[in-house]
């Protein structure tokens, strides 16, 4: 006998039974009789056994009949269970929602959007990773996951979060007064420049103004944590280029100033990334609505006081 459960025949042999007619069981089924009375057929040729006694006038479960519609009914039961379980997954906001994300970014962003979130879905379980490392939602088992340049997959939806955040350069208003306002990013070459990367990278810093485009190339000193270079130009130790969710709050703190505003810096595009397909759990689409909605305000929503200037050159 083949293994595999054949589950159409199993269903229509239930309906069959409950209904005490092939006629009525194809109705509810949505099925022709005649394919019906073939699949309860099949079931009884695989478990050689005949489950009906059939007469003109009814049908009627022979012994072996009624002890198999006991052994399966529990099992049909669960089924049905679980789609309906599943079915309401799809609409309503529950179950375990994996998500991973940059370190800095979700210690500076997450926090705020998930306390709001477990708020509105107290039936969602949500399990963040903070990795430094390339993620995939299919691969490593998450569903969704916060990045700035996802790989372009048909597999996957990456889903814009916020409008584009630009990048900042800021030092501290001691480091500042120690050393000078750059006043323009030439200038960049006499001060020291906290670079993200690593020592064996050259990190260049890209500007524009007036259709001007320059590229400078750094290497003064360097970390690979945002959060560490933002530490180190608060501590007075350099000019720093920071994504805007880091710079803002600490600009509005007062811990550092905007040097060379004037000159804008590539902006950077976040994104949420997770598996294609037809249906979307409600507890993925709300949560990836909540963060869209939140980066849509923050920082900008934040005060930014005016920074240090002096005569810009071209």
């Amino acid at each position: 006998m083949n293994s595999r459960p054949d589950f159409a025949a199993i269903e229509a042999f239930a309906r069959v039974a409950e209904t005490g007619s092939f006629r009525a069981a194809a109705l509810a089924l949505s099925a022709p009789v005649s394919t019906v009375s073939v699949q309860v057929s099949r079931l009884e040729q695989r478990l050689g056994a005949r489950l009906f006694e059939r007469t003109t006038r009814r049908v009627r479960l022979t012994e072996e009949g009624r002890e198999y519609l006991d052994k399966v009914r529990a099992g049909l039961d669960a089924i049905a269970e679980a789609e309906r379980a599943v079915s309401s997954l799809s609409v309503e906001a529950r179950g375990r929602l994996r998500v991973a994300a940059p370190v800095e970014f979700g210690q500076a962003v997450l926090g705020r959007v998930l306390g709001r979130y477990a708020k509105e879905h107290p039936g969602v379980a949500v399990e963040v990773e903070l990795t430094s490392e390339r993620v995939e939602p299919v691969r490593d088992g998450f569903d969704v996951v916060i990045e700035v340049e996802p790989c372009d997959s048909a597999s996957l939806v990456a889903r814009k979060l916020g409008a584009p955040s630009r990048r900042r350069l800021v030092a501290s208003a001691d480091y500042l007064a120690r050393h000078g306002v750059p006043a323009h990013p030439r200038e960049l070459a006499r001060h020291t420049c906290l670079v993200m990367g690593t020592r064996r990278e050259a990190a260049t810093w890209r500007f524009a103004r007036g259709g001007t485009k320059l590229s400078i190339v750094h290497r003064h000193a360097t970390a690979n944590s945002w959060a560490l270079l933002r530490d180190l130009a608060v501590a007075g130790g350099g000019i720093c280029c920071l994504p805007d969710y880091l710079a803002a709050p600490a600009i509005s703190e007062g811990k550092v100033e905007e040097v060379l505003a004037a000159y804008a810096m590539p902006a950077e595009q976040m994104y949420a990334v997770y598996p294609r397909g037809r249906h979307v759990p409600a507890r993925l689409s709300s949560f990836v609505a909540a963060l869209r909605d939140f980066l849509e305000v923050w920082p900008g929503c934040l005060p930014r006081p005016s920074p240090r200037t002096s005569t810009a050159r071209a």
